[in-house]
């Protein structure tokens, strides 16, 4: 062998190596499903909506209006002139028309895709009302929900773009809305209550559909069909008459945080967001499962279909999937073969510090519950609700957000408790 063919199987293995790190580095990059996009910012950012997959506008604190024409791979910040404002709403109608709403009295709005923001109302600090949503059905036809100066609640309604705009008393403000045509709108507020009108905004129907709770967003897929849930309950409701009667269909266990944010589009495949996480739903809100990812205060998220998805929160954080997101893996399963009978195993390491590990085992197909109580058997955190097939079983329960004790762990087989154990938390 001379040194020539020597250097060149070097060279080769070099190669190789090179390679197999690229395909390394891409196949990671897939399997991640959620993709943290690079704002520029760090100011909290409030809202973000995109009309296609390339393009889409986010706000924020700081008077931040941000803009995609590639899909969230670069965003530009564009120049609105109220820096001490905290935007809290946009719309865009088209690439070309867009809207913001915010505190003090902040109306903004461009013709020219955000190159030229124009303030159509830009009171001082400490004074005019405090606009929390926007919605437009075109260019000239709106609604801004407004905690006017009394501190009372109304929806301006606007159809000549913005140049004058009538309000309308509400029992409450919108801090969410959705029309689908100029006579019939739905908007959610604290307190669970719902805001409905049939006469383009004129007059408002107002109306709390359970006793807890704080709704912030709504989400339809249709002219009939919408979902909202509730901060605080964690429960999720659903409407199939726009917004005439909701019913509860789910609730998201487990949830130690707030929930602000929800968005369907389709009746089954649904996201929540929250304090810390986000959680979907493939059933239309009967289960939900968290994601794999952690980003903080997740306040509005935006869908295309079920597939393309983005989310954004503090500080200044967009994330964004291109296949509906991955769950986060708290239960594995170590093997598909059919034990000899159902089975709970004593968590290891235990005690822990604040991750541990909990192992099952189940002989048939069944639906099974997982659920940890405190020491005064208050549920604090359900891991697993949902039907298994036989097998093991292994679930991670994080416990970061729980105080030092003892705890108990409880295996329901269809609703039937099975066994329970102890674990011990130290920090």
């Amino acid at each position: 062998m001379n040194a020539n063919h020597y250097k060149f199987i070097i060279s080769k293995k070099k190669l190789i190596i090179l390679l197999l790190i690229i395909i390394s580095l891409h196949t990671s990059n897939c399997f991640s499903q959620w993709m943290l996009q690079q704002s520029g910012v760090t100011s909290p950012l409030e809202d973000i909506e995109f009309i296609d997959r390339n393009t889409g506008w986010a706000c924020g604190n700081s008077g931040v209006v941000l803009k995609t024409t590639n899909g969230g791979t670069n965003w530009t910040t564009q120049i609105t002139n109220v820096p001490n404002k905290h935007i809290l709403g946009i719309h865009p109608v088209n690439d070309n028309v867009v809207y913001a709403v915010g505190y003090y009295g902040t109306i903004l709005k461009t013709t020219n895709g955000g190159n030229e923001w124009i303030a159509i109302e830009n009171e001082p600090i400490g004074e005019g009302g405090d606009y929390f949503s926007v919605f437009f059905l075109n260019e000239n036809t709106g609604w801004i929900g407004e905690n006017n100066v009394m501190g009372q609640g109304d929806v301006k309604k606007t159809t000549n773009g913005g140049i004058t705009f009538i309000s309308a008393f509400t029992n409450g403000w919108p801090r969410d809305m959705y029309f689908k045509d100029s006579l019939n709108g739905v908007g959610v507020d604290g307190a669970t209550v719902i805001h409905k009108t049939t006469n383009g905004g004129d007059n408002w129907l107002s109306f709390a559909i359970t006793g807890a709770g704080d709704f912030y967003r709504v989400s339809f897929i249709n002219n009939y069909t919408g979902f909202t849930v509730a901060n605080g309950t964690n429960l999720v409701y659903k409407t199939t008459d726009f917004g005439t009667s909701w019913n509860e269909v789910g609730i998201v266990e487990g949830v130690v945080e707030s929930l602000y944010s929800v968005r369907f589009k389709s009746d089954s495949i649904g996201w929540v967001g929250g304090t810390s996480y986000i959680w979907k739903t493939i059933n239309g809100g009967a289960n939900w499962r968290r994601e794999n990812l952690s980003a903080g205060y997740f306040i509005s998220i935006s869908a295309l279909n079920d597939s393309v998805v983005w989310a954004c929160g503090n500080p200044g954080r967009i994330w964004h999937t291109t296949n509906g997101g991955q769950p986060f893996v708290g239960i594995q399963t170590l093997s598909s073969n059919i034990p000899g009978r159902f089975e709970l195993e004593q968590n290891y390491p235990n005690p822990f510090n604040s991750t541990t590990s909990i192992n099952f085992s189940l002989n048939n197909s069944t639906y099974i519950k997982l659920t940890v109580y405190d020491i005064l058997g208050n549920e604090i955190k359900s891991l697993v609700n949902e039907k298994l097939n036989s097998g093991s079983y292994k679930v991670v329960f994080e416990a970061g957000n729980f105080t030092t004790g003892i705890y108990f762990y409880s295996l329901y087989v269809n609703g039937i408790p099975l066994d329970t154990k102890k674990l011990i938390l130290l920090k």
